[in-house]
């Protein structure tokens, strides 16, 4: 904050006021400001609906409430007049989602000498995860396998797609994992041949692959993953293609990631098996992006983190995050599509280190079959 010239900043993304305050809340989408100063304590504003939420995630003692359902804007503009910050330098962390741009029109209409966007300061903290984050994030990736041995025994012919992720939620809470940033994903058949579908009562047909991904939860900490799950054998050449393309994205990746390495540079490597594949195939150059502490509805943890192509990003995040460093977590990924038909894919979720990267989850990466 004070390299950015700033006396206070405001926080109103869920999973920074989170990291900076322990603050969490189911209702992520609720509206909250944490106000952290560079000379004193933080504020945190919330509903008083989520009042005793404060009260028992977060270490702030200074926690205004305002009723539910009143203006969070004008609330927030009268405590950055009372609490000294009338004609402050103030730092806004900008995520564009909610009322929380307004709310910032309203702040920066009424109060503070002078505003900046800086939603990339926190964020470029957060994006080095400490080693109790690892620690966190290595417990979920213990967790998260288990689905997929659940899953395993539900991948029966015409099993209705729900059943399988009823195995895997099972099996992942009951294994510890907290409530899950995204739902386990289950897209089978020709759904799978299209991206962002999941479990809606499909039918398993043997032959034809269903996407299985899913990533536990440890104190908010996430670690995804994903197989490809089939009965029988894949049905058409094409899809065995299109899986050894993935694996070897997948692969590449991997032993690419070290500190130092050019996000860029690996993310085009990585992605060259998937050039190979027939036109018709839809696929993507992201390799690898950001995980770690999230809410609902996402487990990407740094937005612009990316292993990736530089047509994948734009040049202001590509000078942002050159490089990969000690304490970068990546769930490394590869999913293709013969669109309409089928799907396929595999990740990991994998952290730098000093001298390398470690794979925080453990599961074989063949396809899982039910023979």
């Amino acid at each position: 904050m004070r390299n950015e010239g700033l006396d206070a900043l405001v926080c109103t993304f869920a999973p920074s006021v989170c990291y900076v305050s322990g603050y969490e809340t189911l209702a992520s989408f609720a509206p909250m400001f944490l106000v952290v100063g560079t000379d004193r304590e933080p504020t945190l504003l919330v509903d008083d609906f989520e009042a005793f939420n404060a009260i028992v995630s977060s270490w702030v003692e200074d926690v205004v409430t305002f009723p539910w359902g009143e203006d969070p804007a004008a609330v927030l503009v009268d405590v950055l007049r009372h609490r000294g910050w009338a004609k402050a330098r103030l730092g806004w962390e900008h995520h564009q989602h909610g009322g929380a741009h307004q709310s910032y029109l309203r702040a920066a209409e009424s109060v503070g000498a002078s505003w900046s966007y800086v939603h990339l300061l926190v964020d470029g903290i957060r994006a080095r995860k400490s080693a109790a984050e690892i620690a966190a994030i290595r417990s979920a990736g213990a967790i998260t396998p288990r689905g997929f041995d659940a899953a395993r025994a539900e991948l029966r012919p015409d099993a209705p797609d729900t059943s399988v992720a009823a195995a895997a939620y099972q099996a992942l809470v009951g294994a510890g994992s907290e409530r899950m940033s995204i739902q386990p994903i289950v897209t089978a058949g020709r759904n799978s041949g299209i991206p962002h579908t999941t479990f809606g009562r499909s039918r398993l047909t043997p032959g034809h692959p269903a996407i299985l991904e899913w990533g536990a939860c440890v104190k908010r900490y996430t670690a995804p993953m994903i197989r490809t799950g089939v009965i029988g054998e894949l049905a058409d050449p094409l899809w065995d293609a299109m899986y050894a393309a993935c694996l070897a994205a997948v692969e590449r990746t991997i032993a690419g990631m070290r500190p130092g390495v050019s996000t860029r540079e690996l993310g085009a490597h990585a992605s060259e098996p998937l050039q190979e594949l027939p036109p018709r195939v839809f696929r993507d150059g992201l390799r690898g992006y950001s995980v770690g502490l999230s809410f609902e509805p996402d487990w990407l943890d740094v937005p612009g983190l990316r292993i990736c192509p530089p047509d994948v990003r734009s040049e202001r995040l590509l000078a942002t995050y050159p490089t990969l460093e000690p304490g970068h977590v990546f769930h490394v990924r590869a999913v293709v599509r013969d669109v309409g038909r089928a799907g396929v894919g595999v990740s990991e979720t994998v952290a730098v280190t000093a001298d390398g990267c470690e794979v925080l989850t453990d599961y074989p990466r063949d396809p899982i079959r039910l023979d």
